[in-house]
């Protein structure tokens, strides 16, 4: 429902996608996305006939913070990038299966076939990073917008945010930012494809170092954090 490039802070629903959303039969939703808070949500309270899946129901969901967190949250605060986690993936994959499967019994067969190749790319995913992250060394990075919360949860990983609270960091923030970076000796910032890359190369001069783009939104999700992986790999 969020076209290629656009932000999920402050994308809107168009005609088209509108008419595709009103011939559904089921909508999977992350939950905490703002584009759906404002958008989707109002819209779907109005089509009772679409069934709506929660995908943040039953998973243990992460404040979004400077650094990873394990505190869970039932209010405000929810980082909603749970599929980015490759051990949220596989419940995520799990329960669109048996959505579907109930939905449409007579097609169970091709999504039980269709599962089980996701379920290995997602297994093959988690076992490239438990490779990578197995040696227990310190994995620390900035990025713009904290979109590796679960992801650095997971393998227990170090992610210090240049946004400040989900807003524009003024100088203060940026100069503690970078503080923090020499102190630790940080040399790589993530940015997304969605933001501004100003600040971040700002940064990037002061402390010398790298910034490397990501996509959390990428429709491939196994490239996308195959590239991710590879990164931390290859430093």
């Amino acid at each position: 429902m969020i076209p290629p490039g656009m932000n999920p802070a402050n994308c809107d629903l168009n005609t088209g996608q509108l008419q595709k959303l009103y011939d559904s039969d089921i909508c999977f939703t992350i939950g905490y996305l703002p584009f759906e808070q404002t958008h989707l949500y109002p819209v779907l309270e109005r089509q009772k006939h679409i069934e709506v899946i929660n995908h943040s129901e039953g998973l243990k969901l992460l404040h979004g913070c400077c650094h990873h967190s394990h505190e869970e949250h039932q209010h405000t605060g929810i980082d909603p990038h749970i599929w980015l986690s490759p051990a949220n993936a596989r419940k995520m994959a799990m329960t669109i299966y048996e959505t579907l499967a109930k939905r449409y019994p007579e097609q169970q067969t091709t999504f039980q076939k269709n599962l089980e190749n996701l379920l290995t790319d997602i297994d093959n995913i988690a076992k490239q990073a438990e490779e990578v992250f197995k040696n227990n060394r310190q994995h620390i990075f900035l990025i713009y917008h904290p979109a590796l919360t679960y992801f650095a949860a997971d393998y227990a990983l170090e992610q210090i945010s240049i946004e400040d609270e989900g807003k524009e960091p003024n100088p203060e923030h940026l100069k503690k930012i970078i503080d923090i970076a020499k102190e630790k000796k940080i040399n790589l910032i993530f940015i997304q494809n969605q933001f501004d890359v100003t600040n971040a190369e700002s940064i990037a001069r002061e402390i010398n170092a790298q910034i490397i783009p990501i996509n959390p939104l990428a429709e491939n999700w196994k490239e996308e954090l195959e590239k991710l992986i590879g990164i931390f790999s290859n430093r």
